[in-house]
């Protein structure tokens, strides 16, 4: 318990505790740090603890807010601002390779769990260079010749080639290797996108050779956000009224809370859920199929405001994120629970409406209308 901690902490560093006064002529100040929702910033000065000292107290005190406080500790020691970079889009990605010595070096992007760079590839490359010159192949058993030949073909014609779950086929990457540095003809449109999931078997050349991208959820309800709107584009969020400019974001946030409480099992969830770009993908397409429901019925076409006065089917869009979007990953009837209560709770008539008073969370209201 509580107690215990603390009594440990105090036969473990009894100079500090007497340093810290608690009890003592800084008896208020360490009262009002204990009810700060960002104690670890607002440690006492006169107290004139050290850094690492800061987070043994935060540890015993309030053990809520260790994690923060330890990302503060690092951010201090290295000087920098962030622990997390700020998020990058593959188009950033493309144009930095750019004036590169070697423009067509392979991007190799390491996937980790809940995070599937595929879906967000396909995307882009639908933008950049048209699905026709996209080509996409899962490697597994007896891939192995297509591959090769798709590679030439890619590098000939000026097409995007994706190899995806290279570590299936670790004895195999040798392979590639040669046969990429091998291709004397390549097109300055060219471009060869490789994933893998983290294996230490992978080639050390082509490694070396590649530009090595993880792709991994954001770290954090605000960066989520941002990674979601940097996928969107300004057409989709801005392009057809106020109405589903709303119902995305609360489209974001939501799958920013269920990613972000997967970093709280089993409080958070019960497992670990591979929520990831697919389901927002999918999401996205839910909102926009509801939107053009109520277009449809309000006869309006394009009109924004026209859709913003018509009346949402909650209920099938509560049925979409439930049992397929969402709820499709998951298998546990009290993970569920949670699923629905989120669902109740922000995709409803006084949520979207942005009205003021309306709360997403304890004192942060949903953005108004604008």
């Amino acid at each position: 318990g509580r107690w215990g901690v603390m009594e440990a902490f105090q036969e473990a560093f009894p100079r500090l505790v007497t340093k810290l006064e608690l009890n003592g002529q800084r008896a208020g100040d360490w009262a009002r740090w204990g009810k700060h929702p960002e104690c670890e910033k607002v440690v006492p000065a006169s107290a004139g603890l050290t850094a690492f000292q800061r987070v043994l107290v935060t540890h015993a005190l309030r053990p809520d807010r260790l994690s923060a406080a330890m990302a503060l500790f690092c951010m201090d020691a290295l000087g920098v601002a962030s622990l997390s970079p700020p998020p990058t889009s593959l188009s950033a990605l493309v144009e930095s390779e750019a004036d590169k010595p070697d423009p067509n070096a392979p991007i190799l992007l390491i996937a980790t769990p809940g995070a599937d760079p595929t879906g967000e590839l396909e995307e882009f490359a639908a933008k950049a260079v048209g699905a026709d010159k996209f080509v996409a192949l899962a490697m597994g058993g007896g891939q192995a010749d297509d591959a090769i030949n798709l590679l030439r073909d890619a590098a000939r014609k000026g097409e995007w080639l994706c190899l995806k779950n290279l570590h299936l086929v670790s004895a195999w990457i040798p392979r590639l290797e040669k046969e990429f540095n091998a291709l004397s003809d390549r097109h300055p449109n060219f471009r060869l996108w490789l994933t893998t999931e983290e294996t230490d078997k992978f080639a050390p050349i082509l490694l070396q050779q590649s530009l090595k991208v993880t792709f991994e959820a954001p770290p954090g309800i605000k960066k989520n956000l941002q990674r979601t709107y940097a996928s969107w584009s300004e057409e989709l969020v801005g392009g057809a009224g106020e109405l589903q400019a709303n119902l995305l974001f609360l489209l974001a946030w939501i799958h920013a809370l269920m990613q972000e409480r997967r970093n709280f099992i089993p409080q958070g969830w019960t497992k670990f859920y591979e929520f990831s770009f697919g389901d927002l993908r999918s999401g996205t397409g839910v909102v926009q199929l509801a939107m053009d429901t109520i277009l449809a019925r309000s006869g309006e076409g394009g009109e924004g405001k026209a859709a913003d006065d018509a009346r949402i089917d909650w209920s099938y869009i509560h049925g979409l994120m439930e049992n397929s979007v969402y709820g499709g990953r998951i298998d546990n009837p009290f993970d569920l629970r949670v699923l629905r209560t989120y669902l109740n709770k922000y995709f409803n008539d006084a949520m979207v409406s942005g009205g003021r008073g309306v709360a997403l969370i304890d004192g942060l209201e949903a953005p108004a209308p604008s």
